[in-house]
């Protein structure tokens, strides 16, 4: 990896890991003309994003006729130039997916879709990312490639759903300081809905926390390593 880079992979897919509504690109049918819609989001263990959408919206069929398309999410500032907000931009081909593991992790960071997820017009797709193009303001901005901003995350993918468990039936206590003194909630009632190798989703109903961790872990010592160092760091 580019250690050089302004605008880090690393930064870039936390940015993504982040946010909950993006902008899609996809290409219409029959004039082939870009359009922008509004989509909530989440990501796969790996980072690519995932939407659930419905047959019925324009920019389902325009992904039914060519998966070609393009997926920006931003964090602008609350004043001041919009411009100056970091956004990163990912582009590739969706495709329809259905796994248990994937629409998991997307209720996990949008419960209020578990009330449509399983209507019969609704699909979940995911962005194969081919390569993504960042901007953090003036001179920061880089065009990275997708296995630099997407590195293989096989293990933590494999041992997700058991870390999810274990800390959801040993670790309550840990949880609910995560909540209250790393991320100032209130305490009470969370859990672990989704770990990743940048960070965990904590849900209580239908509020949803991210918790980053301070570094990529993408095997499972390193993971149990950082949940403890977590766990010290919340009772301080």
């Amino acid at each position: 990896m580019n250690e050089r880079r302004s605008f880090s992979a690393g930064e870039a897919r936390n940015l993504l890991r982040r946010a909950r509504t993006a902008t899609l690109a996809t290409l219409n049918g029959d004039d082939g003309v870009p359009y922008a819609s509004l989509v909530n989001v989440a990501t796969d263990v790996h980072g690519a994003p995932l939407i659930l959408v419905s047959t019925l919206a324009w920019h389902t069929r325009n992904l039914l006729a060519d998966g070609r398309a393009s997926l920006m999410v931003a964090e602008v500032p609350d004043i001041g130039d919009a411009l100056t907000g970091p956004r990163v931009t990912i582009m590739g081909r969706f495709e329809k997916v259905d796994d248990a593991s994937l629409r998991r992790r997307y209720l996990a960071r949008h419960p209020a879709a578990e009330l449509y997820a399983g209507f019969g017009d609704f699909a979940f797709w995911r962005l194969i990312p081919e390569r993504a193009h960042a901007v953090a303001g003036f001179g920061r901005i880089e065009t990275i490639p997708a296995d630099e901003m997407f590195p293989s995350a096989d293990e933590m993918a494999a041992l997700e759903e058991g870390a999810i468990a274990h800390m959801n039936e040993d670790h309550d206590d840990a949880i609910q300081r995560f909540a209250s003194k790393l991320l100032g909630a209130t305490p009470g009632g969370w859990k672990i809905a989704g770990i990743d190798p940048d960070g965990a989703d904590l849900r209580r109903s239908e509020e949803v926390l991210r918790l980053p961790f301070p570094r990529a872990v993408y095997a499972g010592g390193a993971l149990r390593k950082l949940l403890a160092e977590l766990g010290e760091a919340s009772r301080s």
